[in-house]
Order: C-alpha cells, then structure tokens, then sequence
C-alpha cells in the first residue's frame, strides 16, 4: 500500500503543479483578454466620441436647413394660392368669353336671318316696272322743271 501512497502523493502533487500551471495559464489569458476589451472599448469610447461631436457639428446647419425648407415651402404655399386665384380668375374670364360668344352667335343668327330676309325682299323686286315707273316719273317732271326753271 505504500507503492500505492506514493503513487498517489506524486499524482496529487502533479496535480496540484498541473491545476497551479493551469490556472497562471487561465489567469494570462484573462489578463491578455482583459487588455484586448479594454483597448476595444477606449476604441468604441473614442469612436463615439467623435460621432457624438460629428452630430453636434451637423445639428446647426440642419437646422438652418429646416428652417430653409420651411421658408421655401411657405412661398410654394403662397404660389399654389396665388395659382389658385389666377385659375378662378381666368374660369371666370372663360365663362364671360363663352357667354359674349353665345350672344354674338344669336345676334349673327338674327343678323342673318333678317339679310335673307332683305335679299328675299331684293329678288322679288320687280326692276322693270321700276325702269317703267322712273321713267314715266322723269316724263311727269321734266316739263314741271322746265316751268320752274323760267322763274329763275
């Protein structure tokens, strides 16, 4: 048994160098893993930093951008009702110019029925008992003229 003892006293004290190796081994990489983390959040840190200040330096001019757009977009407001206005304005000036032309077209269509009226009352004008009636009108007077020119 004594074989035995010391078989395992030399395993236990193996052991215990192995697990104390072990562990110094463990205990440098958490250490070596540590240092990594660190560095990565000072890196992040770092990073964040400069966003932070590249958002601080962007707010400003987007907000003048904004409020540039919020001008611009009163003015198109302002147009679009200006438009609006001029629409209605020119309906109306549309509606006035149907209404003149609806006019005209009754007064043309008076106007020629009252021509072809005319022209009917021309074409059944019988122009040789005119001839007729001028001439014996011209008999009947140039002896009166001839009275009357004596008086002179």
């Amino acid at each position: 048994m004594s074989e035995n003892n010391e078989n395992q006293s030399a395993y236990t004290t193996k052991s215990v160098e192995q697990n104390e190796e072990l562990q110094t081994g463990i205990l440098n990489e958490l250490h070596t893993l540590q240092k990594k983390t660190l560095m990565y959040q000072r890196i992040t840190a770092i990073l964040m930093l400069v966003f932070v200040i590249a958002v601080l330096c962007v707010v400003p001019s987007l907000l003048s951008t904004l409020k540039a757009t919020r001008d611009t977009l009163a003015g198109v407001d302002a147009a679009v009702a200006e438009a609006e206005t001029a629409i209605n304005e020119v309906e109306a000036a549309m509606n006035e110019v149907q209404t003149s032309m609806q006019d005209l077209s009754t007064f043309v269509d008076g106007a020629g029925k009252d021509l072809t009226a005319v022209t009917e009352g021309i074409n059944k004008v019988d122009f040789d008992s005119l001839n007729d009636a001028i001439q014996n009108l011209d008999a009947t007077v140039e002896p009166l003229a001839k009275f009357f020119n004596k008086f002179r």
